[in-house]
């Protein structure tokens, strides 16, 4: 294993230990390396997240798989699937590839962040669907976002860093969110305006005791902790 792969494992292993989330997109990408022995990592995408979705599709680009893609799906950490589809996703070796060493924020701290700038936009949702990639100029990776509402419109689109968390593109409004009537207002008991992942999130901007930037260099620093046994960067895990 080469030292990149290596450095991914551990990054992969300790944010487990600060990300208990069995069902983020790290824990389904460190199941995929395990059985996607060729290829290189092009996209990781998963729909209907609630806010995580049921499961994640990882693809890579593989000259030595027919039709050049290795697609390998996850669920609970479990690897469901993994086949070389011939038809569905063409394009794909023409993307950026995803540099592993590059890769700082899981999907469940992405979320908190879309989740926060809808709730601030008075903009109600029901699901998220997550795409992760590189940006083909830079090669960092992003992490894309939709959301859409109990019919399955979409309200709402966002970019985020995966190595910084720092904001790409803000929450852009869909067209269907600017009618003063829209479904998120019906269930808020009060009738009030309320915005973010109705029904599993109140209206009320949460209070984290870390910021998005500390969750990043914790992780960082845990990494680097574990790799060399000093630490300059990020609280530890039992600092606030």
């Amino acid at each position: 294993m080469n030292r990149i792969g290596a450095l991914f494992l551990a990054t992969m292993a300790l944010v487990g230990t600060v990300q208990a989330d069995p069902t983020g997109a790290y824990s389904a990408l460190r199941a995929a390396q395990k059985v996607a022995s060729t290829g290189t990592l092009v996209e990781v995408k998963g729909e209907r997240g609630e806010p995580m979705p049921q499961q994640w599709v990882i693809l890579y680009s593989d000259p030595q798989a027919r039709g050049g893609v290795r697609e390998v799906v996850v669920a609970n950490g479990s690897v469901l699937s993994q086949r070389t589809p011939l038809n569905g996703y063409s394009g794909i070796g023409a993307q950026a590839p995803i540099k592993l060493s590059r890769l700082n924020l899981d999907s469940d701290a992405v979320f908190k962040i879309a989740n926060k700038q809808a709730q601030e936009q008075e903009i109600g949702f029901n699901w998220v669907d997550y795409k992760l990639q590189a940006e083909s100029s830079t090669g960092s990776p992003v992490w894309v976002m939709r959301l859409f509402d109990s019919m399955g419109a979409q309200v709402g689109t966002m970019q985020v860093s995966a190595e910084d968390g720092s904001i790409v593109m803000p929450l852009q409004v869909a067209e269907v969110r600017r009618n003063e009537d829209t479904q998120q207002f019906s269930d808020s008991p009060t009738g009030q305006r309320m915005g973010g992942l109705i029904g599993k999130v109140t209206g009320t901007v949460e209070k984290s005791a870390n910021t998005v930037k500390d969750v990043t260099l914790r992780t960082v620093g845990n990494v680097q902790e574990f790799l060399t046994g000093d630490r300059t960067i990020g609280p530890r895990d039992n600092e606030d």
